[in-house]
């Protein structure tokens, strides 16, 4: 069992969600590509702007598909958005990592590393943009990923002002798991000796 998970990993480098809609963004990416070379006449900012639209497509049907798939495991319907890769996000992350200046963990205040942890998963449809991130250590950002935050932990983390899809899925999936989660370790300390 343990072989055929590790294959199924490695098959799927960046993910099955990636590996799922590669064709298609391909595709796409081709067709404007051609639009763009049959019409090498156009200003840049005309020729920014398409790329642009290019990108909310596939944001789109990124978060379309996450949205699915979150709906399918879940039950819950998460609402699509047209977010997509923030060149002004990559080069915060970038300048931050490269002159080691941290911005302050969200959870624990520490200000050595800092990891742009998703809200909304990558593999749910989620961006890599400011909107979809919260700040933690490494520890705290496994014990995010992994639901196993404290109560007191997950309310220190301020979500008012991030992308409504990313809000919806803490709200009605992430609070969910931590919740059992919580509760688990309840029964299990009340139960012992």
């Amino acid at each position: 069992m343990k072989d055929n998970k590790s294959a199924r990993k490695k098959q799927y480098i960046y993910g099955k969600f990636y590996h799922d809609t590669y064709e298609f963004r391909r595709q796409l990416h081709r067709l404007f590509n051609e639009f763009l070379d049959a019409h090498s006449e156009l200003e840049v900012g005309t020729h920014n702007e398409i790329v642009q639209v290019r990108n909310q497509v596939i944001a789109l049907l990124e978060s379309w598909i996450g949205s699915r798939k979150i709906q399918e495991k879940f039950g819950v319907q998460i609402p699509v958005h047209t977010t997509g890769p923030s060149l002004q996000s990559l080069t915060e992350r970038q300048d931050s990592s490269h002159t080691s200046t941290y911005r302050s963990y969200e959870i624990c205040g520490e200000e050595r590393i800092t990891h742009f942890c998703h809200i909304l998963p990558r593999s749910g449809g989620g961006p890599g943009d400011e909107s979809n991130y919260v700040y933690l250590c490494p520890n705290h950002h496994h014990l995010f990923d992994h639901n196993r935050l404290s109560e007191e932990e997950w309310q220190a983390l301020d979500l008012s002002a991030k992308l409504e899809a990313a809000k919806e899925y803490a709200s009605r999936v992430r609070l969910m798991l931590l919740k059992a989660f919580w509760d688990a370790e309840g029964e299990s300390a009340g139960g012992s000796c």
